[in-house]
């Protein structure tokens, strides 16, 4: 994406890509949501999230724009309460996909080797540590690393968005 659109950031990619991003003030639970109406992709964020997590949540959804439009067309598109179940293979995919546009792998890669763990990998990204992980997990097809399981399933659905920390 970087290469074709000149930018990672989630925001200035969905505008490069056509797609609307809408703050919903009355969304409770959800965090985001992608929906195709009338062929016009948009991307709904919950307006009360701290500025990273709506950083998360945009990625997260511009990867289901992407990878699942048709799913976007449904009647209730693709809500979002709990972001990264990797039960599911659509969401797992969209994961994937903004822990690829997120994080360089170099800039994760490189402390794994010298033997920072994810913890601190995920602090000095200033992200939680199941984003890093994923794209670890991604990135370690030699096995050169010792890496943890899966993180857990709904890890974005149980953190709290307190004062702008994920």
């Amino acid at each position: 994406m970087l290469r074709r659109y000149g930018t990672s950031v989630p925001f200035e990619l969905a505008d490069c890509l056509g797609i609307t991003i809408l703050e919903c003030h009355d969304f409770k639970l959800q965090k985001g949501a992608f929906k195709v109406i009338l062929n016009n992709c948009f991307i709904f964020i919950n307006a009360n999230l701290s500025t990273e997590m709506k950083k998360l949540v945009c990625a997260h959804e511009l990867g289901h724009a992407l990878l699942h439009r048709p799913l976007g067309k449904t009647d209730t598109g693709l809500m979002e309460f709990e972001l990264f179940d990797i039960t599911n293979t659509t969401e797992y995919e969209a994961n994937l996909f903004a822990a690829n546009l997120l994080l360089d792998e170099e800039e994760i890669d490189s402390p794994a080797r010298e033997g920072f763990d994810i913890v601190q990998i995920a602090h000095n990204l200033g992200t939680n540590v199941n984003l890093p992980l994923l794209k670890l997990q991604q990135i370690n097809s030699d096995n050169h690393l010792h890496l943890p399981d899966m993180p857990s399933r709904n890890f974005l659905g149980t953190i709290s968005d307190d004062a702008g920390h994920l």
